[in-house]
């Protein structure tokens, strides 16, 4: 008998719905526990590294700002708040289609 013929071909009896159910949440058990285990275990040694340890910290050297850069901050802060204002005061002229 051809392999096809007796895999398409199946009694009644053989499609047992507890039986798949079992299968199923068994299959979803084991990946969970499979996922479950690969997550403890990444953990474990992403937190086991140098780089998270509080030991091996390099003190930073602060940003030095100058004058001039704050100057500029400054000036353009201020043109963007007159542009704010402006647009507050007289909005653009946009036609409402639905008027």
């Amino acid at each position: 008998m051809p392999l096809t013929k007796s895999f398409l071909h199946h009694r009644a009896s053989d499609f047992t719905p507890d039986r798949d159910w079992r299968f199923l949440f068994g299959g979803f058990l084991i990946l969970t526990i499979i996922i479950l285990s690969a997550s403890a275990y990444l953990y474990r040694v992403i937190n086991s590294l140098e780089i998270v340890s509080q030991a091996r910290m390099v003190a930073v050297t602060p940003l030095r700002l100058d004058q001039l850069g704050l100057d500029k901050a400054v000036i353009y802060l201020g043109e963007k708040e007159n542009r704010f204002e402006t647009l507050l005061a007289t909005p653009p002229p946009i036609v409402d289609p639905a008027r």
